[in-house]
């Protein structure tokens, strides 16, 4: 293919290295007023008083709002309702906050500064009630409600099972069992929340326009509709240039009805930018959860039963219900062949920031769970870990795989297309997987501590419910192409280009992408979830193919050639076997137009040189992915240092190579941080500890090790691209990749990794811990 496939540098990069974006804070509007939070320093506590006056009385405070004066606003919807959920959502400045950093006033000025000020002047007392921080606390009989009318800390309880694994546990040759402690942690994007909102009443109707850094442009119109009880078409939501996402930016918050409320309120238009902290304190977090799995296996190490025990977080609220926890259940068996499983997952309201999709959104701590039992299995039975892998994956002739689970969507969950055993062969060759354990025993003799970290998993991507998009040919011969998505860096201007190009056989520089903008296009679900090259890239073929057809049928009409003789090449259409007999796409598109007004419409083909479609998926495509991590721990500091990664994924066909894999190095990047160093911490009484990046510690370039990254294809056939996602899949092996590796570095030690992070402190109390069950002297 000419441009589909092809590793084509982005275009929007030279704009963005140059400085030229346009963020929220970059956006000046007339007359524009400045919003700040007043913030919960309690993690659990009523308001029994507040006093706004003083700062009402600050020169430059246009209009300061408390409990009372937005009483009227609603709460949160749930993005995401379940039958079984018991959902709380969160009410815009509530006299009773449930953790600390909720807002409980807002204070509009003329800038950020006096804003700032004037929120230092608010004097409020609480009524402190009991708070619930820890997730295993929030599990206990009478522990503390992290909501007062709840009879207890219970959001949902998930099951989900295959055969009868307790039953046939019994059988197994081996058994074996593992705690897995995974710790939560920030999304953290380079640029945090914020939104600019103005009304605007010289229309015939008021309307309202909202600058958001959101992933869900479509989403937030819908709720601010719903809101402020107008029309969706009175709602316009653009989302600028957006530094990074990952799941921070999907969600609905209280600031994004806040602000667009407060502008109605005072008449001008209204911004705010979140800062870090507020960010640490608000925005959502993931990952926290607490599994007991067991294991059996054959003498041969074949998987016999799996049974895991589980506990979930969900914060104060569920902003997108308990997606994450089902997710975690539904995908523990992976790319495995597992007859006999049975997952109870319970999912806890405590009183810390919410919980929703980051990055991965349960496919890191699913992933964890049966790879590192079987490596736990390997070693009692004398095995190599990455064979006892190889011997229990589905094989490439068991597709359309049943799992007998449900997906995240309630439906029957169905492995689409893959090859797992080609992955694991990828690793063994490309990785020099038997070279480095040959290296790791001379290591040993030397007295360093390297161990070797194998996974194999899958994700489960391009989930509905659609997307669409209009492409046109304008009269110059560009072409534009118009989608319901939004970027946050994934490239969407150049791969979605791509296809379109492809199809119409059009220079890429001469396609534009436009998204971003609800005004552009009428109906979008959002960027998430590793959705937009299955979904919106299939929207954008379907519709580039009616283009030209369109293209094909006008352009032998004004040819005077049988359609059939004829084909797109290089912006024109041109006759097959003389192609000095040709019209170029742009004046196809002019000629659509049908001539001047007043004028019969006699042409063969519709009006206008465009088509619009939307494309929406039966199922998920299933991406999998092989990784090997080397890493050394430092006999005396216990430090670990990566000295080797390599990545194999199937993505599916790859629209451009390039962003795949710089995707890839994104997301390995951002497991690394999250299996080593970065983890949010509260105490018990829920306070936050890590509130800032001097105690969230997060990886810098020198941290990251050079990565070797390789792709198979396997197209999927639920999609005529036979594209499946890849925006997530770099960092979802890399919790259990990393664990495994500093495992296997300390097995000889008598130690049990059970965290994540795993730090170096974590390592010093579990080599004490190992030494003592050994009689020996405790490391010091």
């Amino acid at each position: 293919m000419k441009y589909i496939g092809q590793p084509m540098k982005r275009k929007i990069d030279p704009r963005l290295i140059r400085g030229q974006g346009r963020y929220i804070a970059d956006i000046q509007l007339d007359g524009a007023l400045s919003a700040a939070f007043l913030r919960s320093t309690h993690a659990h506590a009523h308001i029994t008083e507040i006093d706004l006056e003083q700062a009402r009385k600050l020169p430059g405070v246009v209009a300061v709002f408390g409990p009372d004066e937005a009483a009227e606003l609603p709460c949160l919807p749930v993005v995401f309702p379940n039958p079984n959920l018991i959902s709380v959502t969160q009410r815009p400045l509530d006299r009773t906050v449930h953790h600390v950093g909720e807002p409980v006033a807002m204070v509009i000025a003329t800038s950020r500064y006096i804003a700032e000020d004037a929120v230092d002047l608010i004097k409020i007392k609480y009524e402190k009630l009991p708070a619930v921080s820890f997730l295993e606390d929030a599990a206990r009989p009478g522990a503390p409600l992290a909501h007062r009318h709840m009879e207890s800390n219970v959001a949902m309880k998930i099951s989900q099972s295959i055969g009868n694994a307790h039953e046939k546990m019994k059988e197994a040759d081996v058994v074996v069992s593992h705690r897995f402690e995974i710790g939560r942690v920030s999304c953290l994007p380079i640029e945090t929340r914020g939104l600019m909102a103005k009304w605007s009443y010289h229309q015939p109707e008021p309307m309202l326009e909202v600058y958001a850094a959101t992933q869900s442009q479509h989403e937030m119109r819908k709720i601010l509709s719903e809101t402020f009880r107008i029309s969706e078409h009175q709602v316009r939501v653009i989302a600028p240039d957006v530094g990074g996402a990952f799941g921070a930016k999907a969600p609905f918050y209280v600031e994004d009805m806040l602000v667009p409320w407060a502008s109605l309120q005072v008449g001008a238009p209204v911004s705010w930018i979140e800062d870090r902290m507020e960010h640490m304190m608000s925005c959502i977090h993931e990952r926290e959860q607490i599994h007991e799995a067991t294991l059996g296996v054959t003498r041969e190490g074949k998987i016999v039963a799996v049974i895991d025990k589980g506990l979930a977080s969900t914060g104060a609220y569920v902003p997108w219900g308990v997606i994450v926890p089902i997710i975690t259940s539904s995908l523990i068996p992976g790319p495995y062949r597992v007859t006999n499983y049975a997952c109870d997952i319970d999912v806890f309201y405590t009183n810390t920031v919410p919980l929703a999709p980051y990055r991965g959104a349960g496919r890191p701590q699913a992933a964890m769970i049966l790879n590192r039992l079987l490596d736990e299995a390997a070693h009692v039975l004398n095995m190599d870990p990455l064979e006892i892998k190889r011997r229990n994956l589905i094989q490439a002739d068991e597709f359309p795989y049943r799992t007998g689970l449900l997906s995240r969507d309630g439906k029957p969950q169905i492995y689409d297309s893959g090859n797992f055993p080609k992955l694991v062969e990828t690793v063994q060759s490309e990785g020099a997987y038997a070279h480095w354990r040959m290296l790791q025993e001379e290591y040993r003799k030397q007295g360093r501590n390297v161990g070797i970290g194998t996974v194999v998993c899958i994700e489960n991507t391009g989930f509905g419910n659609y997307e669409g998009a209009t492409v046109r040919v304008e009269d110059t011969g560009e072409v534009t192409v118009f989608t319901g998505a939004a970027t946050q860096g994934q490239g969407h201007e150049t791969s979605l280009a791509q296809v379109a190009a492809e199809v119409l056989d059009v220079p890429l520089e001469k396609v534009i992408v436009r998204e971003g903008d609800t005004s552009l296009f009428p109906y979008g679900t959002g960027t998430f979830a590793s959705r937009i090259a299955t979904i919106a890239g299939n929207a954008v073929y379907k519709a580039a193919q009616m283009v030209k057809q369109h293209a094909l049928r006008l352009a032998a009409h004004e040819l005077n050639v049988p359609e059939s003789e004829l084909e797109l090449a290089g912006g024109h259409v041109r006759h097959k076997d003389e192609p000095s007999i040709h019209i170029s796409l742009g004046a196809l598109s002019h000629a659509a137009k049908g001539g001047a007004p007043g004028k019969t419409y006699d042409l063969p083909t519709d009006p206008m040189l465009e088509a619009t479609d939307y494309f929406a998926p039966e199922g998920a495509a299933i991406t999998s992915m092989s990784d090997m991590a080397v890493v050394e721990v430092e006999p005396e500091t216990l430090q670990i240092k990566v000295l080797h990664y390599l990545s194999v994924h199937d993505s599916g066909k790859l629209l451009n190579p390039l962003i795949v894999t710089g995707q890839y190095q994104g997301g390995i990047s951002n497991g690394i941080g999250n299996a080593l160093y970065e983890e949010i911490v509260y105490d018990r009484e829920g306070q936050l500890l890590t509130s800032s990046l001097m105690d969230y510690l997060v990886p810098s370039s020198t941290e990251i090790p050079e990565m070797t990254i390789h792709h198979i294809e396997t197209p999927s056939p639920l999609n005529p691209l036979g594209v499946k996602g890849a925006g997530e899949s770099g960092s979802i092996p890399v919790l259990a990749v990393i664990q495994s590796a500093v495992q296997d570095a300390l097995r000889h030690t008598g130690v049990k990794i059970h965290k994540i992070p795993v730090k170096p402190l974590y390592l010093k109390e579990q080599l004490s811990k190992a030494a003592l069950e050994q009689g020996e002297v405790a490391i010091q």
